[in-house]
């Protein structure tokens, strides 16, 4: 309702063109909102009622001893401004780079194996109904290769267990291979055709256990939501505007997460080889075999580092 807010002889009233809104209260019984900015000022009464103005000069007028507030000081001087900016790029950094990150590896550990597995599932039901149908190679060839990858997959034992699934997939995935949150990967049959030896296929598998031993699907979804609720701390509502503003910030920092995983998942790759006597090398012939030689912005814009970096990285690792 229109109203006017009045103070006198130290009491609060409200009051319309019929008279008072409100019995009057005591002026150390009402509450009165910080100033900050324009913003409009709220009267609450203990009631529960409450008087909203915009008029901020005529409330610290009538009711000085509440004050502008400490926002509306720190807001008023330049010096507060920058160093609440320069606190707030910091938090920010400090967040992405080793909060968020340490976070979500100390969550995704500590979920038990049922989550993962659970979440496994999910996704491989998307996956084929949506990107895959079954393999088209022949039994005896998967038999196999199960064989093949039987020593490594064992090697994590049951913390999550391993499994190799094959599948044709469709032309916009092609030759792949993917590691799921529960211990499942997935070989295209595309992939398998493309390689070139057996090495080759289990470079990539113990790249892909990597991923599944350092939890990294886990931990992707993990980061991507608490880089959203970051956003939604700092801006203040990631919606219309803002979500356009943020949309970039974000997608480059979850780029630079992908891109730690492969370094990681690559070093895991390389260790393994070693350990089961193949020749890391392996790995870096294949991944150049599936580079679709992007450059440019397209190159940048990848969730796996260039290949050139990734294969002078397992070069190096390989000749310690």
């Amino acid at each position: 309702m229109a109203a006017t807010l009045r103070c006198e002889r130290g009491q609060v009233r409200v009051v319309a063109e019929g008279g008072d809104l409100l019995a009057a209260a005591e002026r150390d019984e009402v509450e009165v909102s910080s100033r900050l900015g324009n913003t409009p000022r709220f009267i609450r009464f203990k009631g529960g009622e409450a008087f909203e103005t915009a008029d901020n000069d005529g409330v610290d007028r009538l009711l000085p001893a509440a004050g502008a507030g400490l926002l509306h000081h720190l807001e008023s001087r330049l010096r507060y401004v920058l160093l609440g900016v320069l606190v707030t790029v910091a938090f920010v950094w400090a967040s992405v780079q080793w909060g968020v990150p340490m976070a979500a590896r100390a969550i995704a550990a500590s979920l038990p194996q049922s989550v993962h597995a659970h979440a496994d599932s999910l996704v491989l039901e998307l996956i084929d109904r949506q990107m895959m149908a079954p393999s088209r190679l022949d039994a005896t060839e998967q038999q196999r290769l199960q064989a093949l990858f039987a020593p490594l997959a064992a090697e994590l034992g049951e913390d999550p267990p391993i499994r190799v699934l094959f599948r044709l997939a469709s032309d916009e995935i092609g030759a792949n291979a993917l590691a799921l949150p529960g211990g499942t990967i997935v070989f295209t049959d595309q992939l398998v055709g493309l390689a070139r030896s057996d090495e080759e296929l289990i470079g990539v598998l113990a790249h892909e256990i990597g991923h599944v031993a350092h939890r990294h699907a886990m931990r992707r979804s993990i980061q991507a939501s608490m880089m959203g609720v970051l956003a939604a701390v700092v801006v203040g509502d990631v919606s219309a505007v803002s979500s356009a503003v943020t949309a970039l910030p974000l997608i480059l920092t979850e780029l630079g997460y992908s891109r730690s995983f492969e370094r990681e998942a690559d070093d895991h790759a390389v260790d393994m080889m070693r350990r089961h006597g193949v020749d890391p090398r392996h790995l870096a012939n294949m991944l150049q075999r599936l580079d679709p030689a992007q450059g440019g912005v397209g190159r940048y814009l990848s969730t796996h580092p260039p290949t050139p970096e990734r294969v002078r990285a397992i070069h190096e690792r390989a000749a310690q």
